[in-house]
């Protein structure tokens, strides 16, 4: 019997040729339509009991035809075929037979409500489940009780009477025997817990459910089972466990070919990397599953997956396309009836007319949610709607009832998981600055603590780290605002600051400091190696692909080794004791950083705090913090930065003249230099943490005066000094001077790949190299035909240098940071086959041991990536930190061929003349720890001496030639 749960499976039909017609063949086969539906293969099963149930007609074994109509309709409801399965049932109730007694007609009554709920047809399921009732019980059978019990709780639980679905599963579980049901329904209870927010019993239930699951070995069973638990793990901020259930569920769906628990699972994924930023996965996740409710579901599936899609848009700013899809989901569920349901499309529309500003429409809205909150006594549901009300009460300057709602919505928050109070603590605390109370402290302290607690959480991979945080971060620099504000505790307000900067890439290099990728064992390193070339070469493969089928099919596969290696690194995290054991390391207090720094030395931090710039001035001897707002300007400070630096740079590529672009950088410089321009008088070297677009600022260009910045200030950036100190410079005892890589020739290799095409010949790179290598004994060049991707990573492998000089393209990918790399000619056309595909990516990069002093970049937008809140540009340098380089140069656009090979002649030249000495007694203090300060280096002084001599060049003075080229790291 088949009436209870939902599953999914996708394989092919077998001839039957050959075989004898009777019916101990038809015995045979019914058979082995069982072993295939008990092993979950529904396809094959359907195939079997369809055969059975025509053999069985023809020789009119009339109970023979209806044991096998039943397992052959119900093996269509599994494939979706609803209204074949339905036909058939009606057609098996007619059977004048003693065969069809009450607990025939029960259990078919059962799978017709079972097929109708299927259907999304809530009412006539329950019509069928009351005419099965009362037949099963006075047939006296223990398991169709049971089941008709169960699936009427379910009737109940979609309509969201909660009490009563419990009531009815627990009067199933009172009959049944049998393990497979008693799975199903241990589930579903968890189930009804999920949508109660009770998720610590709802774990429960399910991994009860789990256990009996795994003993049966159904395939179609656990796909369900772990999706029901990755759900539940995603609502309690546990992403890693979560991804990991939903690839297992995913994998056992594939193998079961039930398209409607496919739909599921893939909606699901969508929803995991919509929560961690991972906008583009979701989307691909989504639309997968759209295509297949459209196909197989009822109405309710199909709107669950529309209202996300508009979520989706909404959280990227396309507010039009999100009214869209949230209109349609509401209808959809305003015919079904389901309140929690249409709550969810309540939210949406609720954002929506906030948004628009229609005030009543939306108070219309937020007591509509109330009072249906109050029929079914659902906290969530009266949290978010007195949230809402708050937030219209906020946008309309009526504070004091704002603060009483949201108070309301902070106390019914309460009953629910943390996940769930985070947003109510947040206006809460919101609300309180807007009143000026320091009671915003306090509850943005509080919202910070769940944060760290989910973001820990995050998954093993640093991008769904920085995914989750980046939704989060700024609310860090918010705080540290207030307890400027409230307290006037700076090293209070710093840690915050510090604590939203890098936080993954802190992360990855504390995981590399303690060398703990290389002590696992070599197996594990090989697979995850192939997994991480896995996707690169797919990537490579769609690059190179034109046609639209081929290129959508790469996307899927793409999308399943994304997911393969996700849930690969999240299990290895948890079973590996050294993986599990690392913790994420502490930010940096303000008093280490000013033992970070030495005399000569000031840091320079900017934190954007709303619509307020908070300017960290830091010596060892003296902090000064400065808050820096725009509240008579109606633009966003973040959104003016951004104008400003953008403006500031189109002057310097526009080649404007030097008073043009004193005039461009006056705002810039007044905003972020002026407030300190005292203290740095007494210092030559300045360390610059930037923040947002501040990212993108070549500050060195910046006029003081008659004067650029670079002229008075030797400078070099950090993602953070957090992340500075984590930082450590190669100890290498025998390796070589330099290896310079010059990517000249790249005319013949434009048909090798979308990425490539188009890149022109970098002759004076050959010039560049050439002239670089005179400045050192033990020098390795490679140029012209040497140069491929295959030889620059064997020398890597084989020795150890102490520069690594890489001129040539730099291809930047926004999109998917892993894939932005360096353009490296190679010998031979690219295939779907090629071990290389001529470019060095960030992903390859991240796995190599380079343990090189520096590295330069000498090529286009290599200091460029993708913008994430919180974490700050995801560039190429990332890769080469963690490969072991303790400083990398980047570029901030795109280069000039013949003046980078005069600019970075002259930068090593004068690296290798600066006096990196220090006295035995200073060595000796920092040996022995008295001495804490971090050496502000020689890289950033070689990389002032090299732009002053271009200032004065007669042909690339311009800062467009210099300006570019920065210092990033030790």
């Amino acid at each position: 019997m088949k009436r209870l749960f939902v599953c999914l499976t996708l394989f092919i039909c077998f001839p039957l040729s050959g075989m004898g017609q009777s019916i101990q063949l038809a015995d045979s086969l019914f058979k082995q339509g069982k072993e295939y539906d008990d092993k979950g293969k529904m396809a094959e099963s359907e195939f079997y009991y369809r055969e059975a149930y025509n053999l069985y007609r023809q020789f009119q074994d009339t109970a023979s035809w209806l044991r096998a109509g039943k397992e052959y309709a119900s093996a269509m409801v599994y494939r979706s075929k609803n209204e074949q399965a339905m036909k058939l049932y009606k057609k098996l109730l007619k059977a004048d037979h003693p065969a069809n007694d009450t607990y025939n007609r029960g259990d078919l009554f059962t799978s017709m409500g079972w097929s109708s709920k299927r259907m999304g047809k809530v009412d006539q399921a329950e019509k069928f489940y009351n005419k099965a009732l009362p037949l099963a019980q006075e047939s006296g059978d223990s398991l169709l009780i049971g089941t008709v019990y169960n699936n009427l709780a379910g009737v109940y639980s979609n309509r969201g009477d909660y009490s009563s679905a419990l009531e009815n599963y627990q009067q199933a579980l009172n009959y049944y025997k049998n393990k497979r049901f008693k799975a199903i329904t241990l589930s579903n209870i968890g189930r009804v817990y999920v949508e109660l927010s009770l998720y610590d019993r709802a774990l429960e239930y399910h991994n009860r459910s789990l256990k009996i699951r795994q003993e049966i070995g159904s395939v179609h069973l656990l796909a369900n089972i772990y999706n029901q638990i990755g759900r539940v793990q995603r609502n309690l901020a546990n992403y890693d466990q979560a991804l990991v259930s939903y690839k297992q569920a995913l994998d056992n769906s594939r193998q079961a070919s039930t398209p409607k628990l496919t739909a599921s699972i893939l909606n699901n994924l969508g929803l995991l990397y919509k929560k961690l930023s991972e906008y583009d996965k979701a989307i691909g996740y989504y639309e997968q599953s759209l295509a297949i409710s459209e196909k197989t579901s009822g109405p309710g599936s199909i709107a669950t997956t529309i209202n996300n899609i508009g979520q989706l848009y909404w959280e990227q700013g396309n507010k039009k396309e999100a009214a869209s899809y949230y209109r349609k989901a509401l209808k959809l569920r305003e015919q079904i009836g389901n309140p929690y349901d249409i709550a969810s499309s309540l939210n949406s529309m609720l954002k929506l007319t906030i948004g628009q500003e229609d005030f009543k429409q939306a108070i219309s809205y937020a007591n509509r949610l109330k009072a249906m909150g109050d029929s079914t006594d659902s906290y969530d549901m009266l949290q978010k709607a007195t949230s809402y009300l708050g937030r219209i009460g906020q946008a309309q300057n009526r504070d004091e009832e704002a603060l009483q709602h949201f108070k309301k919505a902070h106390s019914y928050s309460q009953y629910l998981s943390p996940r769930r109070q985070l947003a109510p603590i947040k206006d809460l605390a919101r609300q309180y600055h807007k009143l000026g109370s320091d009671s915003a402290v306090t509850y943005g302290q509080k919202a910070i603590n769940i944060i760290e607690q989910h973001r820990s959480n995050a998954g093993a991979l640093s991008d769904l780290k920085s995914g989750y945080f980046g939704k989060h971060s700024d609310f860090y620099t918010e705080v540290a605002s207030w307890v400027l504000t409230y307290t006037s505790d700076v090293a209070r307000a710093y840690k915050l600051v510090e604590q939203a900067k890098a936080r993954a890439l802190s992360d990855e290099l504390a995981k590399a400091s303690q060398n703990i990728d290389e002590q696992l064992p070599e197996k594990i390193r090989l697979e995850r190696n192939q997994k991480r070339n896995r996707i690169d070469q797919l990537y490579s493969q769609l690059e190179s692909t034109v046609s639209a089928q081929k290129r959508e099919e790469l996307r899927q596969k793409i999308r399943d080794a994304e997911l393969d290696y996700a849930s690969y690194e999240n299990e290895l995290r948890s079973e590996h004791p050294r993986l599990k054991a690392l913790q994420s390391p502490k930010p940096i207090s303000l008093q280490q950083a000013q033992n970070s720094v030495d005399g000569q030395t000031a840091i320079l931090e900017y934190a954007l705090a709303g619509n307020e710039l908070l300017a960290f001035m830091i010596s060892r001897n003296n902090v000064r913090v400065e808050t820096i707002s725009r509240s008579n300007n109606t633009e966003e400070l973040a959104t003016e930065l951004t104008t400003m630096v953008t403006d500031f740079k189109d002057a310097i590529l526009s080649n404007a003249s030097r008073t043009k672009l004193r005039s461009e950088s006056t705002l810039l410089y007044n905003l972020l230099f002026k407030p300190f321009e005292g203290d740095l008088e007494n210092y030559s070297n300045l360390t610059i943490v930037p923040d947002g677009a501040l990212a993108y600022l070549p500050f060195e260009a910046i006029s003081q005066g008659d004067q650029y910045l670079i002229e008075n200030f030797n400078i070099k950036y950090v993602p953070s000094l957090t992340s500075l100190t984590l930082l450590k410079d190669p100890e290498t005892p025998t390796r070589k001077d330099l290896l310079a890589v010059a990517g000249s020739n790249f005319v013949r290799n434009n048909e090798r790949g979308l990425q490539r095409d188009n890149l022109n010949n970098l002759p004076s790179t050959l010039i560049e190299v050439d002239s670089i290598a005179t400045h050192f004994k033990n020098a390795s060049i490679l140029k012209d035909e040497q140069v491929s991707e295959g030889t620059l990573k064997r020398l890597l492998r084989q020795n150890n240098y102490q520069y690594l000089h890489l001129a040539t393209h730099g291809i930047i990918d926004e999109n998917q940071p892993n894939r932005s790399g360096l353009a490296l000619s190679t010998d031979s056309d690219i295939s779907a086959s090629s071990a290389e595909d001529g470019m060095l990516r960030s992903s390859e990069i991240f796995g190599m041991n380079i343990n090189s002093d520096m590295v330069v970049l000498s090529a286009c937008n290599t200091g460029l990536g993708k913008m994430v809140g919180g974490e700050g540009m995801l560039g190429m340098q990332r890769s080469f930190f963690y490969a072991g380089t303790s400083t990398v140069v980047v570029s901030l656009w795109n280069v000039y061929d013949r003046s980078t090979a005069s600019f970075m002649n002259e930068f090593y030249k004068s690296l290798l003349q600066q006096d990196t000495s220090r006295s035995w007694v200073d060595g000796a203090l920092r040996w022995i720890g008295w001495e804490q300060s971090i050496p502000f280096g020689a890289k950033a002084k070689a990389m002032r001496e090299a732009k002053l001599k271009m200032i004065k060049h007669p042909l690339f003075n311009h800062p467009v030639y210099w300006a570019p080229f920065i210092v990033v790291g030790r």
